[in-house]
């Protein structure tokens, strides 16, 4: 595929001697984002990476631990000095500036490529967070890059395919805004947190949650700054287990799906209230990495030419078909934990999901909470702190927080982020093409629970003989 000059760039040369910037990279899409970047790009420049302190850890230790990460053992077998290309900077996507020192932000002055990854992902963040870590943070990214990125060749920022949830059939255009995102972020700094949340609804035209509005008002952001940088959207569905690269089933975090399916392998969660025969659109990171990498390529080279105003979009989603059914995926999910079921199993994972609220709330009562609250007691009794029914509580809470989502279904067209493997070579299509299967249901969740098992719940592979056999004698 030629560029416009009529001249082929490879990804890999594109990214060669290239500064990135980076934010959102400690995030599950940012991490797997950087080892690719550094292992299949081995000539790429410095990675500047955004982060801040946190939970009294420097920067610098932060990257340290970055890197002790099983994910990196692929690239520490391979090409082990490019760990020496990370470039930590010290921020905060909530703040002026993104909290950046001005000497910091004139160390960009190389950079070429930008993805903006970091945001906010509660769905119940007070409307002032959620508007100054999506919407802020876009526009003082984007004003630091026009002033100071003079080589800048892409800049990709990293959306929701849920940023306009009130289309069930999602193109991969821009939608008209819900509100003018100048005049919220006014908003913001002129009054306090509890008056924004009172008038959230009306301001938010009803959206679900503040993950999602303000989400879709960061796409105006880019939208208007747009004639000004070489910007381009990608809207992932559901992020989840990786498919293939660099580990398969690779997951570090305990977000949506992936709860759900802990839960119920510790037979903590037995039923949800939801449409079984629904469907959630699953992408694995992996995938949704490729693209990114690809969207900011393309943007840089192919579009490298093109006028003013261009934003070219693309849904990461699968197809319908490809999607997961809530009650094939939880069935699946019993069955492959009966073959690695966990250690620190509770009860023997059972149930199901209803969309009768009536029998929703019998099973939630019986087969959930009087159990845990029994089992409290009798922890308190013999000294120990119970927990149980906190855990229940946050588990409750996230899937209440869920509801809108797995009561509706949507469809993605995504014939343009299908389409970026299709412009590249021979070669670039082995590195970063990819393939998905006709569904998700079968060995990629299958693949996904040794990863799980080994990473989140820190239960090594050695003790699946003893796990198989206490789950034997309480099945009995």
């Amino acid at each position: 595929m030629a560029t416009q000059s009529g001249c082929y760039e490879s990804v890999t040369d594109f990214y060669a001697n290239t500064d990135v910037f980076l934010t959102g990279g400690t995030g599950f899409l940012g991490k797997v984002l950087i080892e690719k970047l550094l292992r299949s790009c081995p000539d790429i420049g410095r990675l500047f990476v955004l982060m801040r302190n946190k939970r009294g850890k420097s920067i610098e230790t932060r990257v340290t631990e970055l890197f002790d990460c099983p994910l990196f053992d692929r690239l520490k077998e391979e090409n082990q000095s490019a760990i020496g290309k990370i470039v930590p900077i010290y921020g905060d996507i909530a703040q002026p500036r993104l909290g950046m020192c001005e000497e910091d932000i004139q160390r960009l002055s190389n950079v070429s490529v930008a993805f903006h990854l970091a945001a906010s992902v509660r769905f119940d963040d007070p409307l002032r967070d959620a508007i100054k870590a999506n919407i802020c943070s876009t526009q003082e990214l984007f004003e630091i890059l026009k002033s100071t990125a003079t080589k800048l060749r892409a800049v990709v920022h990293v959306s929701t395919a849920y940023s306009n949830p009130e289309n069930r059939y999602v193109e991969e255009k821009l939608y008209p805004p819900k509100f003018d995102w100048k005049k919220i972020t006014q908003a913001a700094d002129r009054y306090d947190t509890e008056t924004l949340d009172a008038i959230a609804k009306k301001l938010s035209s009803n959206s679900p949650n503040t993950y999602t509005f303000t989400k879709g008002l960061a796409e105006q952001v880019c939208n208007d700054y747009s004639s000004e940088l070489p910007l381009a959207i990608v809207r992932p569905s559901v992020v989840l287990f990786s498919i293939d690269e660099p580990i398969c089933g690779w997951v570090d975090n305990f977000n949506g799906p992936t709860g759900m399916l802990i839960s119920a392998g510790i037979g903590i969660t037995r039923t949800g209230y939801l449409p079984p025969r629904n469907r959630i659109n699953i992408i694995p990171v992996d995938v949704v990495v490729k693209m990114v990498i690809l969207a900011a390529w393309k943007r840089g080279t192919i579009e490298r030419a093109v006028g003013p105003k261009h934003l070219p979009i693309y849904n990461s989603a699968v197809s319908y078909q490809q999607s997961l059914e809530y009650q094939e995926m939880l069935v699946r999910a019993k069955d492959y934990l009966f073959h690695v079921p966990f250690s620190r199993m509770i009860w023997v994972p059972r149930g199901f999901p209803t969309d009768s609220k009536a029998l929703y709330c019998i099973m939630l009562l019986f087969t959930m909470l009087l159990p845990c609250y029994l089992l409290d007691l009798l922890i308190r009794l013999v000294g120990y702190k119970p927990f149980l029914m906190k855990l229940q509580s946050r588990i409750y809470s996230s899937e209440v927080a869920l509801r809108y989502f797995t009561w509706h279904e949507w469809t993605f067209e995504t014939k343009q982020a299908n389409n970026l493997p299709c412009l590249l070579d021979e070669k670039d299509r082995t590195i970063f093409g990819w393939e998905m299967p006709d569904s998700l249901t079968g060995k990629y969740l299958e693949n996904a629970y040794i990863p799980i098992r080994r990473y989140l719940m820190k239960d090594p592979d050695e003790t699946i003989p003893q796990a198989k056999r206490k789950l034997a004698r309480r099945g009995l």
